[in-house]
């Protein structure tokens, strides 16, 4: 083979892994898919933060010695929200603070999550 023909090999061999390399980030690309809904996004939210210690639906339960509290009775139910969402932020008792991993928006949309769809109650007043 000839220098030539071996530098012509090479490019369209190059061309056909970037038309490739194309194609699969145009296939990756998520930007048109459906937008999540709020309720979506929130319950998202609640299963990647709050789901591995307090249940995927807010049950409570034990971890080690840690005895995780339900978020549908007891305390919960009966804390003023001032209380929980101070609570979510700085943490406490057990619980990590989410203030550095989740933005204030974030942490109100998780208290509004747990307020009426874990509890049942009535949105909370902004």
């Amino acid at each position: 083979m000839t220098r030539h023909a071996m530098r012509r090999a090479f490019r369209a061999g190059l061309s056909t892994a970037l038309a490739a390399l194309t194609l699969c980030a145009a296939a990756c690309d998520r930007g048109g898919g459906p937008t999540p809904t709020a309720e979506s996004s929130a319950q998202m939210l609640y299963q990647r933060n709050c789901a591995a210690c307090h249940g995927p639906r807010g049950e409570g339960r034990q971890l080690g010695t840690l005895a995780v509290p339900s978020l549908r009775e007891g305390r919960a139910v009966n804390d003023p929200d001032e209380r929980i969402l101070t609570q979510i932020r700085d943490g406490g008792n057990g619980m990590p603070p989410f203030k550095f991993s989740l933005d204030d928006e974030q942490i109100e949309t998780l208290f509004r999550y747990v307020r009426t769809e874990l509890q049942g109650r009535p949105a909370p007043r902004p």
